[in-house]
């Protein structure tokens, strides 16, 4: 009877751990990877803009790879500059079309203007580079369930971000690298952007990628650090 009780436990054990995983790999939604990775991945929200070419230079010097969620009308805007982000290796997320902020949007429309804002940025960035995006990230970071339903329906999974703060005006760059140092840490993804013209961003980013290599750390893709199938 012993024996039977504890294979019942080892079985429901089993059970538990495979449930476990499979709810790890179909979340809709992620803020940051395995603590265990040793990994972290650099992503750039608003662009392409007028800090792009810069950032995109400092990566090509570092050989680091990043994510870049675009928005639909910049890229309609910089079609040039949107093309040199996958020739140059980097990964492509959607960050729909006109950056509105749904935590603000009250009409009575709102799923349908969700749904219109990534299917509009999907369609321009695909007319441009030929890439179909599966990544999605809404402005401000907005990550309530209908964003995520919607997102879900047309085959996203929404990526938002452990740490981020190169916006915050009131702060110098070595105040800014300092917190950005300080979340350095196995599984990060990290907020930045490059449009609209963001000076600090460009001027941090170099010492952040020397420190986060100095600390042993890789820097990945948000695929890769979730190691998510395209």
């Amino acid at each position: 009877m012993l024996k039977l009780k504890n294979s019942l436990i080892f079985v429901a054990i089993i059970v538990f751990l495979l449930s476990g995983i499979s709810l790890i790999e179909s979340k809709d939604l992620y803020t940051e990877g395995s603590p265990s990775s040793k990994k972290v991945a650099l992503t750039f929200d608003d662009g392409p803009g007028a800090s792009t070419i810069a950032i995109l230079d400092i990566l090509k010097s570092k050989n680091v790879k990043a994510t870049f969620f675009l928005l639909g009308s910049h890229v309609k805007k910089n079609p040039n500059w949107t093309k040199r982000l996958v020739q140059d290796g980097h990964e492509i997320g959607n960050h729909t079309y006109n950056h509105i902020n749904f935590f603000l949007y009250d009409k009575e429309n709102k799923d349908d203007k969700i749904e219109n804002e990534l299917l509009s940025s999907e369609k321009i960035i695909k007319e441009t580079i030929g890439v179909k995006t599966h990544l999605a990230r809404f402005p401000n970071g907005y990550s309530r369930s209908d964003a995520i339903q919607i997102a879900k329906k047309h085959g996203y999974i929404v990526i938002n971000w452990a740490f981020g703060c190169d916006w915050n005006r009131k702060m110098t760059d070595d105040e800014i690298l300092a917190k950005y140092k300080k979340a350095i840490r196995s599984g990060t993804i990290f907020l930045l952007h490059d449009a609209p013209k963001n000076a600090k961003a460009v001027r941090i980013l170099s010492k952040l990628i020397d420190e986060i290599k100095a600390k042993g750390y890789e820097i990945v893709t948000v695929s890769e650090l979730l190691n998510l199938k395209k």
